[in-house]
């Protein structure tokens, strides 16, 4: 059996590694970077998270350090060896030490353009363009699943719909304890969403905010026809499609439903003179008059520009996802 001296420090080793996770997260919720990582209704299990990393590594340490012999071995009946490989051991807490400590020294990074290059832009809730042979796939395995047995695609198709649900009302509650106020989680019934669609229709200009970012992009694309002639403004980030003019790009936005693993861009078409001085991953104000354009078979809103502005990245870069509350 290994001495308790080198036991005793795998357990230290393994105390710091938990502390250290506890520091990475408490940092990002006091820097408000959290939100660069996940959305607020998943804000308070990073709470939950931060205070059980810090009590088991304070419990780690306390066993390592007490110099009792029953708190480094359980008693149990089974030898809890840890190997007697240096390299083994330095590999293994190498994988926990790393990203610690890259969380803890480097800069947090925003989702920019290249990532959107590789997911797509998603106009409104109806067309994704993403690289030919992605779509491909994706469209093809869900076919084949189809086909193969539809009853149980149908079955799981149901069961993903009750996951939302329950998303749904996590999103509720999470969402006003989370504190962050600009962009948090908007429940929205189906009278809420009419409302909207009216407000729309009969407003002369259009502010694409931040809260409703994404029920407004879904009503704008999913009757473009309505809304030609209107002034719309919008915020976000450069973004250049491959086929796109040189006087066109997109002004798109990540939107984030759990985290940023999950996070879609959403995006409006846009034509200016003044594109081409514009970088990508450039924030911008863009005001407009809307007009409609194809793309792929599809009609979509377009935005002529009449003004344009650069702005400095918000604070929070991300929307989040509307959900829609069912009445009884």
């Amino acid at each position: 059996m290994q001495n308790r001296g080198d036991f005793s420090y795998h357990i230290l080793f393994q105390g710091i590694i938990l502390i250290g996770f506890f520091l990475l997260i408490f940092k990002l919720i006091v820097t408000g970077n959290i939100h660069y990582f996940i959305a607020p209704k998943m804000v308070p299990f990073a709470y939950f998270s931060v205070a059980v990393l810090f009590i088991l590594g304070v419990i780690q340490i306390w066993r390592a350090t007490s110099g009792k012999i029953e708190d480094v071995y359980c008693s149990c009946g089974f030898i809890h060896n840890q190997g007697n490989s240096f390299l083994r051991s330095l590999f293994v807490y190498t994988l926990f030490i790393f990203p610690v400590l890259t969380g803890l020294l480097f800069p947090n990074t925003v989702l920019d353009s290249s990532v959107a290059a590789n997911r797509g832009i998603k106009y409104g809730s109806g067309l994704y363009t993403k690289p030919p042979e992605v779509q491909e796939n994706m469209d093809t395995s869900l076919a084949e699943e189809y086909l193969q047995d539809p009853e149980k695609y149908m079955e799981n198709l149901d069961k993903k719909v009750e996951e939302q649900g329950v998303d749904q009302n996590l999103g509720s509650s999470a969402g006003q304890e989370s504190g962050l106020e600009n962009n948090d989680v908007v429940i929205m019934t189906p009278e809420e969403m009419d409302q909207l669609a009216g407000e729309l229709a009969n407003s002369e200009k259009i502010n694409v905010d931040e809260k409703r970012y994404l029920a407004i992009m879904d009503r704008l694309h999913s009757d473009p026809q309505s809304f030609i002639g209107k002034e719309l403004e919008i915020n976000g980030f450069v973004y250049r499609e491959p086929d796109l003019e040189e006087d066109q790009f997109v002004v798109a936005r990540f939107a984030v439903s759990c985290c940023v693993a999950d996070a879609s861009v959403y995006g409006m078409m846009a034509a200016t003179p003044e594109a081409s001085t514009l970088e990508v991953d450039q924030w911008v104000k863009a005001t407009g008059v809307l007009e409609t354009t194809q793309l792929d078979g599809w009609e979509l809103p377009f935005l002529r520009i009449t003004k344009i502005e650069k702005i400095e990245q918000p604070e929070n870069p991300y929307v989040y996802e509307i959900y829609t509350q069912l009445l009884e």
